[in-house]
């Protein structure tokens, strides 16, 4: 499943907190600050396990963990965190994809992400 880049937000990329909240395209004014918007390509449901590979144009990131909540919110609002580090013992992201490597990618308006499923 492939998504674009629509809208970054203003404070919505800070290499110092190696995280990226994704949101589709309703999120609110007040979400979209913080908030890089992605548009899907196709509707079709998502189901994103340990092992499957994102892709943010071309650099490729494997999930090493994926939040409790992160398939149903990325299925009904397009909305996803993007962790670029270790998953911590006990405070992990519900709604959060865990990323290696944990390079923070170069991401623009028009940039593409794509959900890739390994089917393990």
């Amino acid at each position: 499943m492939k998504a674009i880049v629509t809208e970054i937000g203003a404070r919505a990329l800070d290499e110092k907190e190696p995280m990226i909240i994704l949101f589709g395209e309703s999120a609110t004014e007040g979400l979209k600050e913080y908030s890089v918007i992605q548009k899907f390509q196709e509707n079709q449901s998502i189901e994103m396990k340990q092992g499957d590979l994102l892709k943010i144009d071309e650099q490729e990131y494997t999930i090493n963990h994926v939040g409790a909540f992160a398939n149903d919110n990325l299925n009904s609002i397009a909305h996803v965190t993007l962790v670029f580090g270790d998953r911590p013992a006990d405070d992990a992201i519900v709604n959060g994809l865990y990323l290696t490597p944990d390079d923070f990618p170069i991401i623009k308006v028009g940039s593409t992400i794509e959900y890739i499923s390994r089917g393990v």
